[in-house]
């Protein structure tokens, strides 16, 4: 009974970790990151105020913007103390020693992303501090989702091995790539700098434009009021934004290579995981793409952040089947 509860804990937490991933870009996206300048609070108040009348701040007052910041936030909650409940019931359940050094460095990536919110509220925005804080967002569903995928699989029955040639390494390697481009991403969001190239294969309609990186050493070393809107000038924020497209380039290269190798395995399960990796690589590319094309719809742009943590679970997928090394066949 125990068991069944508990994964149906990490699969309410994961989802959950995802959803609020979602929230935290419509809310990047939105301009909303200000909408309740103080933590954990809105305006001194628990609650948002209902009106603009007796609120003084900048940017004016927006009452629905404050309240999906605050949503956000009270979301957050729940989701730390279902972290909690899990590090709980994994001490109290026969098999759940296992899994308890991971989800109590989930619950330390936890308490870190809380802490970052208050950073990203405190620092009016700070490109580092917002990147960070969805870099560890992305994280902590990768490491629930990976205790999700173990606990459901106990006791699973095998039938065939594995091929015995080992792709962890590779399968690794494009996580860590993942990430680094998840964190060019939030970085070129950040500084809104997402459209610094608004055509596609050139920028600014030029194949090898003049790049200057001195703007992200200034960012990291000085301070500033307010981040919002971003302090980037146009031949820095060009800088940042081909960045992030180079990135995506040799990142889609090398995970269509991962995923060819793991087809080319001759096991069904393989298979599968590498046709589904490179099916959401594809949407994310093609996403990426109506991104610029379409001037950042927000949409489109909600959709970009949710298909790299797509991305990062099917990864997370596919290295579970290899470290495993054996086709299971569920018998639940």
């Amino acid at each position: 009974m125990l068991q069944i509860w508990f994964t149906r804990l990490l699969f309410t937490a994961s989802l959950l970790a995802f959803i609020l991933i979602l929230m935290g870009s419509f809310l990047r996206l939105s301009d909303a990151g200000l909408a309740c300048p103080d933590f954990p609070g809105c305006h001194g108040q628990l609650f948002p105020p209902h009106t603009a009348a007796s609120v003084n701040s900048a940017p004016p007052y927006d009452a629905a913007l404050a309240w999906g910041a605050m949503t956000h936030r009270y979301l957050a909650v729940v989701f730390g103390l279902l972290v909690v409940s899990l590090v709980i019931l994994a001490e109290r359940m026969k098999s759940g020693p296992r899994y308890s050094s991971q989800l109590r460095l989930t619950l330390l990536l936890t308490l870190f992303q809380g802490w970052l919110g208050y950073l990203t509220i405190s620092t009016q925005l700070h490109p580092a501090a917002v990147t960070l804080h969805l870099l560890t967002a992305m994280l902590t569903l990768a490491l629930l989702w990976s205790v999700y995928l173990n606990a459901t699989t106990e006791g699973a029955i095998y039938s065939e091995r594995l091929p015995e040639i080992n792709l962890r390494p590779w399968t690794i390697a494009a996580f860590i790539l993942v990430c680094v481009q998840i964190v060019l991403g939030g970085f070129t969001s950040s500084n809104y700098a997402s459209l610094a190239c608004p055509d596609l294969p050139t920028c600014q309609q030029q194949w090898l434009p003049a790049l200057d990186f001195s703007g992200i050493y200034q960012l990291l070393s000085q301070e500033s009021g307010s981040y919002q809107g971003g302090l980037l000038n146009n031949q820095q924020s060009i800088s940042v934004h081909l960045l992030h497209r180079y990135g995506a380039v040799l990142t889609s290269v090398y995970i269509l290579f991962l995923a060819l190798m793991a087809i080319r395995k001759k096991a069904a399960i393989y298979r599968n995981a590498a046709l589904w990796l490179a099916f959401v690589l594809i949407l994310q590319m093609q996403l990426g793409i109506a991104n610029i094309l379409l001037l950042l719809p927000l949409p489109v742009t909600i959709a970009h952040t949710g298909g790299a943590a797509l991305l990062l679970l099917s990864l997370v997928y596919l290295h579970h089947l290899i470290r495993r090394s054996k086709v299971s066949i569920y018998t639940h």
